[in-house]
């Protein structure tokens, strides 16, 4: 027994003393902010890491990102730093996050537009009263607040690098006349989560807003979840998307002195030495930026610095270019090289950047490659597709892919296996008795990869017309010219896309019209206008167009209140027309 008791104090002592080298715990502080005043501007709530430096501290490596994380108006104030909490301390970064959160300027704590100039002067007190880098500055929301997360980044991207937004959407955005936005280099990336427990009427509007985002040209992953309700703790979704966040960088913030000083240490001829087999300092500063330095030393001669700057992808996001330079080392000599780019590269994939994807796909399907080559590209394109198969399949080519593997069964069987596990989650699935086993989708898995195809081409789908018109002699007529040219116009002058588009639309070409309200639901070429969108959708939809109708009970929902017999006979074709209709279980 007094050994006992000896062990037992010499392991308390040691966790005492253990105790004064463990940094502070995390704590959620409550205070107002104000003005001078005295003037309160929002009541706030902020999460600092107890380690944290001196506001003022420019070292790169001692500063913090932020996440603004904003709550649904029934819950509290504060709620949602608890799933952003848990999440980064099951990805090792808490120590490098500052968490706030804001009470909403209505008495009934719904987020709203009076809350959007608060909430930035919170982030500038964050920025003088802790070390907060400025390129790393997100938001994270549920319901109203997902609402406002979206708002935030697409409506203030000099600011948010990111939003991450569940159960609820948004319509507003800025308007592109003159000049397109740069959706590549300067606009903020979205995360859109949908959990098909949630009410009807919020996955109705999430998966309008996910139109609309993808009609803008947003660069957004977007996520359904057959077990999730209307909740934001949810394991898969939080970590996969704050990882992904939290790799960003803001593309309109140029890096700082100190940050710049970090990627000059790479002018050299001879690169620094890794640390854990990788470029911190690279992933640091992380965005296009330090992509330039790794695009150098993917082309080393020296096998290490290849494999650290590959390694160093699996740490940070740097852009289409570094992307599409990342994957041609996915053929290296070294197999330490490859093997890291095809984790950094199937990591891409599952985060929709295209030449990773497309990477993978030929990689995978090229006959002439050996056996492991095809497999390990096989594999990876498993991972990147792993939430698109049980939710949204957003990226039609790459279950394309993995479709035409499944007929190699007899050469190649490993393909075979790999693909039928990735696709698992989409074929019918009957329990026990002869007529048991997983079966191909309804119609054959091409009527399938037709249908996600059509899907995900949204509006765009219009403008197959425009490769075809020229076969057989065919010119499609005025009206189809004036729509094709306005295509060819919209990443130039949107202003003149849409008067091209307009014309035809007035002409009576229906695809036309449909994609008129959608410029006017987006403000693509035009000023965002719903009530306009409505008008353009239902008369094409009286004309026939069954997306025309889906869009106009959506413009209806989110902007004007139209007619009440219109909509109520526009529901019941909805109702009639599954395929195009919004609403589950239709």
């Amino acid at each position: 027994m007094r050994a006992m008791d000896r062990s037992f104090r010499c392991l308390a002592t040691a966790l005492l003393v253990a105790g004064y080298y463990v940094p502070a715990l995390r704590a959620v502080q409550e205070n107002d902010l104000k003005d001078e005043t005295g003037r309160v501007i929002v009541h706030y709530f902020v999460e600092a890491p107890g380690n944290a430096a001196p506001a003022g501290t420019t070292d790169p490596s001692k500063q913090l990102g932020v996440i603004v994380c904003l709550q649904e108006h029934t819950e509290a104030p504060s709620a949602d730093i608890y799933p952003v909490r848990m999440s980064l301390k099951r990805l090792g970064l808490s120590d490098s996050y500052l968490l706030l959160a804001v009470k909403a300027q209505a008495a009934g704590g719904g987020l709203g537009a009076a809350d959007i100039e608060p909430i930035k002067k919170l982030v500038a007190w964050a920025q003088k009263t802790y070390p907060v880098n400025p390129r790393r500055i997100y938001a994270f929301g549920k319901g109203s607040g997902g609402s406002m997360a979206g708002q935030l980044a697409t409506l203030h991207s000099d600011l948010f690098a990111a939003s991450i937004s569940y159960s609820w959407g948004w319509t507003n955005m800025i308007s592109e006349l003159d000049q397109p936005i740069d959706m590549v280099n300067r606009a903020p990336e979205l995360y859109l989560v949908l959990g098909m427990r949630d009410f009807t009427h919020h996955i109705t509007t999430v998966r309008n807003t996910y139109e609309l985002l993808r009609a803008k040209g947003y660069h957004v992953i977007y996520r359904e979840f057959e077990e999730l309700g209307d909740r934001a703790y949810h394991h898969p979704s939080n970590d996969d998307a704050l990882l992904w966040a939290t790799r960003l960088r803001n593309k309109t913030i140029p890096p700082s002195a100190e940050e710049l000083n970090l990627l000059k240490a790479f002018g050299d001829s001879k690169a620094p030495a890794p640390v854990s087999g990788y470029y911190p300092s690279l992933a640091l500063v992380g965005g296009a930026p330090a992509g330039e330095v790794l695009q150098k030393l993917f082309q080393s001669s020296d096998a290490n610095v290849r494999l650290a700057a590959a390694e160093t992808c699996n740490h940070g996001i740097y852009g289409e270019a570094t992307t599409a330079a990342l994957t041609k080392l996915l053929g290296d000599p070294s197999p330490q090289v490859r093997n890291a780019a095809l984790r950094a590269t199937a990591s891409y994939a599952n985060w929709r950047y295209q030449p990773a994807q497309q990477a993978l796909i030929q990689r995978a399907t090229d006959k002439s490659l050996d056996l492991d080559a095809r497999l390990d590209a096989t594999d990876a394109l498993g991972q990147a597709v792993k939430l698109q198969a049980s939710g949204v399949p957003q990226d039609p080519p790459m279950f394309r892919a993995l479709v035409s593997l499944l007929s190699e069964r007899e050469k190649n069987e490993p393909l075979h296996a790999a693909a039928y596990i990735a696709l698992a989650p989409i074929r019918p699935y009957i329990i026990g008795g002869s007529g048991g086993g997983q079966f191909p989708p309804d119609g054959g898995w091409e009527k399938w990869l037709d249908k996600i195809t059509i899907e995900q081409q949204g509006d765009r789908i219009y403008y197959d017309v425009c490769r075809t018109r020229g076969s057989g002699g065919r010119t499609g007529g005025p009206s189809v010219d004036l729509f094709c040219a306005g295509e060819g116009l919209v990443s130039k002058n949107p202003a003149k896309a849409f008067q091209s588009t307009l014309q035809a639309a007035q002409a009576g070409y229906v695809p036309a019209q449909e994609v008129v309200g959608m410029m006017y639901a987006v403000g693509k070429g035009v000023q965002q206008d719903y009530h306009e969108a409505a008008k353009w959708f239902l008369t094409a939809a009286e004309a026939g167009n069954p997306r025309a109708a889906a869009n106009y009970m959506a413009a209806g929902r989110s902007g004007p209140r139209g007619d009440r017999e219109l909509s109520e006979r526009w529901a019941r074709f909805l109702a009639l027309h599954p395929e195009y209709s919004p609403v589950p279980g239709r």
